[in-house]
């Protein structure tokens, strides 16, 4: 019951039901809309009594001479009775069946029961010629009647003039009228006598409604096509773009002001200005509509109806009134059939509960309605035109419309940054909840013995640094294109360490105190490399740059202990990280000779945090002291208690230089003894590749997922990155500024990735440029393309970040003679036979963060389904070109984010596209299928 109540009180059914609302209105307008109380025309003669109003609409039996163009004079009592207004071929003209073409003669005399004054006559749309006479003087004329189609001088204009002052109280009306340029003859349009003043304002405002509805139709239709062709919208954009334009042709010739303006101008093709619009309107709405739901209404279908308006509007503009005007009928009957398909069509898609269902069949309804009302308008049937004010309505709900799509588009940043928030809070959260269960435990120590609980306090503090780094490190080993050895060696340097702490409590548990760990040689800045590694997770996690600068380029081997210095690196990271909200934290390395055998270490953390005021600098070196115990800063007060402990057992020193508000520098001076003869240690190997400064890269890929991919990788490590689709705005940046890494697809529009870099390297020649091909074609035949293009590298999709590291490298530094050119990305013999690539799409994760993981996610979805629809609509059009190029983005999309089923099918369509046929529906549910495990893997990593 309750879902029912939903279905009826949605969107959908609120606007069909303000749908049924206009039509019941226009029905309530037309049986209350009526034209003044005067005295209809009986056999030619009209009497207006002193009580009726001054407006005067000439309805009635008129004197008719057929096939007779009279003046006044002329005229003679052998005439028939014909009731106006109507056509001369309507049924209720009142005479025999006339032919719609001929020419005829009108009178009518009228009588007023006392003499009127400030008259005027207006002349409404007469196709195609016609004179009035008043009195027996020629008053107005529009073209000029003639007995032939060579003697008629057409005109199609709306005209009105004043009566002379003094009429007396009888006024003979002598009308000639003639049609042999339109398939219409007669007067099917009330002449009108009223008060010149009233006349005069009518015909302002009618000119100003018009101008409006041309001016306001015709710059929606210019934004919209601007839109399509400059900004990349969807084709949506130009059929309704086009819809609007042709409507407001349409309006430019039934409301005929160019008159007022040029009024020479051309009679037929204002006439076909009229035509164009109803043959081109209507068809093309609908293509936009057919655009937004391509699986509810067929294209072919749909497509046909416009070439048909294509077509009649290829006639109209080489053929005369007389015969384009034939084809008015038979057409209406045809988008009659087309509206009650399209209304079939909205009904179904409605039902089928599509995105924006509701209000694009609402306004499509709206069109409908607008169409009917229009033919039943000018056929006399209907006295009610909705016409200006159902197309204000729907300009103005289209505009919402598009907004609303183009804002979901401008949020997506402010939805990123607010699901950020709600991490970092809930974060935050987190981290409070198990400080206080730190605490709680403290507490609880302190009552059993105030010694043991600061002994465990300091080792839990001496645990935790090792602890976090190994967790860090362990998450990203087993992720697809991490360099898998210097992870594990990252992690077996944390765990040794934990290890150690642990050995040192065990042995220090009668004693409570730490103990000094064994001297042992080692290669002290290989311990700072591997050391801020570690840390670098914990940086990275609030956003924060971690790096170390040093003037040392070999191995400095001392014999010391490496797990006190590890600590007190790890400590200072750790509290600089955790008091710095933004910027990042520097670690500088610096040597000396003291003396022969002796080496003074100096170490300098720097941070771009809260700072500590000069009055409390003495104190934070105590224990259990909180200079910021917020929330966001938690911590027990252990860290630079530990620190100074630790140095000072190595013999050094330990002091601070720190602004509030700007930072905070800690200097740490080690005196350690030098190894002099390490050649028969093993010396440790890197295969972690570092970049000493930021980088200019640009990125160009079509497939928006691969670059967002790309983009947010180099972006982590703080690299410039400049990201496009566009083969022509690249080109257009190289020649602005150096870029020192250039990554191009090789399918690209306009033109190709080999083309691409051979006119890179033109502009770029006499600069240092790395060029690599990012590509899921990786034959020998493909390999061998590439290295003739004369790229420097080749890497495989999806991006590994190992690979990507190593090129930034080589940008930086130079190429190397034992460099591979093909950087294949294995993803294991077992990742051929899955649904989805668990560890490409966990390293994902780790590399960009759980929400913009899933902001990426959700943009690879949308694209697969987008480029689901228009494989099937190439399917459809049987072009077998189109479904390899969109199969082979489907390939690179789900490939770059581990859909390994979904890309290993557009792999085979791309391959034998005839395979699409039989594949279309599967790939549709493997998407779907696959978006939901990635989407609970998100979800259920994000609630450990």
């Amino acid at each position: 019951m309750r879902e029912l109540i939903n279905r009826f009180f949605s969107p959908t059914v609120l606007a069909f039901i303000v749908l049924l609302t206009l039509i019941a209105y226009t029905v309530l307008q037309q049986r209350a809309t009526q034209l003044p109380v005067v005295a209809e025309v009986r056999n030619g003669q009209l009497e207006v009594g002193a009580d009726q109003a001054s407006r005067i609409v000439l309805r009635g039996e008129w004197r008719f001479y057929w096939q007779e163009l009279l003046t006044p004079a002329q005229l003679h009592d052998d005439y028939q009775l014909a009731w106006l207004p109507a056509r001369w071929h309507d049924s209720n003209h009142g005479t025999e069946p006339l032919p719609g073409q001929g020419y005829a003669t009108y009178a009518v005399d009228i009588h007023f029961a006392q003499a009127p004054q400030n008259l005027g006559l207006r002349l409404p749309t007469l196709y195609r010629a016609a004179q009035v006479w008043i009195n027996g003087e020629l008053v107005l004329a529009a073209g000029q009647p003639g007995e032939s189609a060579a003697s008629e001088v057409p005109r199609d204009e709306i005209k009105q003039v004043k009566l002379r002052p003094n009429i007396g109280r009888h006024l003979q009306v002598v009308v000639q009228i003639s049609s042999f340029h339109h398939v219409d003859g007669g007067m099917h349009h009330p002449i009108v006598i009223d008060d010149w003043d009233a006349l005069v304002s009518a015909e302002k405002w009618r000119v100003l409604r018009g101008i409006f509805l041309m001016s306001s139709t015709l710059t929606l239709a210019i934004y919209l096509l601007v839109m399509w062709s400059h900004a990349h919208a969807g084709r949506e954009y130009l059929y309704l773009g086009a819809g609007l334009f042709w409507y407001s042709v349409r309006i430019f010739g039934t409301e005929k002001l160019i008159y007022y303006i040029f009024p020479e101008f051309s009679t037929l093709w204002l006439l076909r200005a009229e035509y164009y619009g109803m043959f081109l309107c209507i068809s093309a709405y609908i293509l936009f509509i057919q655009a937004l739901f391509p699986r509810d209404i067929n294209y072919r279908f749909i497509r046909g109806f416009w070439w048909l308006g294509v077509g009649a509007s290829l006639f109209a503009s080489v053929t005369s009134a007389r015969w384009f005007t034939l084809l008015r009928d038979p057409f209406e009957a045809i988008c009659v059939l087309y509206i009650l398909y399209f209304i079939g069509c909205l009904i179904l898609i409605v039902w089928r509960r599509r995105p924006w269902s509701g209000l694009v069949s609402f306004l499509g309804g709206v069109i409908a309605l607008l169409f009917v009302n229009e033919v039943l308008y000018y056929r006399q049937v209907t006295a009610v035109q909705l016409t200006p004010w159902v197309y204000i309505f729907v300009a103005l709900t289209s505009i919402i419309f598009l907004g609303q799509r183009l804002n979901q588009l401008l949020s997506i940043e402010s939805k990123q940054k607010a699901l950020l928030q709600d991490a970092v809070d809930a974060r935050t959260f987190e981290l409070q909840r198990r400080l206080e269960e730190l605490d709680q435990a403290r507490r609880h120590a302190l009552e059993l013995a105030q010694k043991r609980s600061e002994f465990m306090a300091e080792l839990s503090h001496e645990i935790r640094t090792p602890l976090s780094g190994l967790i860090g490190t362990m998450r990203l080993v087993g992720r697809e294109g991490a360099n898998q050895p210097t992870l594990i060696r990252h992690a077996i340097d944390a765990g040794e360490s934990l290890l150690a702490v642990v050995r040192e409590s065990l042995s220090a548990s009668g004693s409570g105190h730490m103990q000094a760990s064994k001297r042992i040689r080692f290669d002290v800045l290989e311990l700072l490399y591997s050391t801020i590694d570690i840390m670098r997770t914990v940086a990275q996690e609030k956003g924060l740059a971690l790096e170390i600068k040093t003037d040392l380029d070999t191995p400095l081997w001392v014999n010391s202990h490496p797990l006190r210095i590890r600590q007190i690196v790890s400590n200072l990271l750790s509290n600089a990280i955790k008091f710095t909200a933004q910027g990042g934290v520097i670690v500088s390395v610096k040597v000396s000779h003291a003396q022969k055998q002796v080496v003074q270490l100096q170490i300098d953390v720097s941070d771009t945090g809260i700072g500590i005021e000069p009055a409390e600098q003495e104190q934070v070196f105590a224990e259990y002291v909180q200079l910021n115990p917020e929330p966001e800063n938690p911590g027990v007060g252990l860290g630079l208690a530990i620190t100074r402990k630790l140095v000072l057992d190595l013999k050094g020193s330990i002091r601070l230089q720190s602004v509030p508000r700007e930072g905070t520098r800690f200097t740490v001076v080690l005196p350690l003894e030098r190894v002099e003869n390490c050649r028969d240690l093993e010396a440790p190997t890197r295969a972690v590749y570092r970049t000493e400064q930021a980088l200019n890269v640009l990125v160009v890929e079509d497939d928006r997922v691969n670059r967002a991919i790309v983009a947010q990788l180099l972006r982590s490590e703080g690299h410039k990155v400049r990201a496009t689709s566009h083969p022509v705005e690249a080109l257009s940046w190289l020649q602005q500024e150096h870029f020192q890494l250039c990554l191009f697809d090789i399918r690209l529009p306009d033109m190709s990735g080999l083309e691409l870099v051979e006119r890179s390297r033109s502009i770029n020649e006499g600069r240092q440029t790395i060029y690599v091909a990012l590509t899921a074609n990786t034959s020998e035949s493909d390999i061998a393309q590439y290295r003739k293009a004369n790229f420097d590298y080749v890497m495989e999709k999806p991006v590994d970040k190992f690979h990507l590291q190593m090129v930034l490298s080589r940008a930086e530094k130079g190429r190397e003679a034992t460099d591979t050119f093909f950087l294949h990305n294995d993803l294991g013999q077992e990742a051929g036979n899955l649904l989805v690539d668990r560890r490409l799409w966990q390293g994902i994760v780790n590399d960009l963060g759980r929400h913009r993981a899933e902001t990426l996610l959700e943009d690879a979805r949308l694209s697969l389904r987008e480029y689901s629809n228009a494989l099937e609509v190439a399917l459809g059009q049987g072009r077998f070109t189109d479904i390899r190029d969109v199969a082979h983005k489907i390939k690179s999309a789900a490939k770059s984010v581990g859909m390994i089923s979904v890309a290993n099918i557009a792999h085979h369509v791309e391959s034998e596209p005839t395979r699409a046929f039989s594949v279309l529906t599967n790939l549709d549910n493997l998407i779907t299928t696959s978006y939901e495990q990635m989407r609970m893997g998100l979800e259920s990593r994000h609630d450990q």
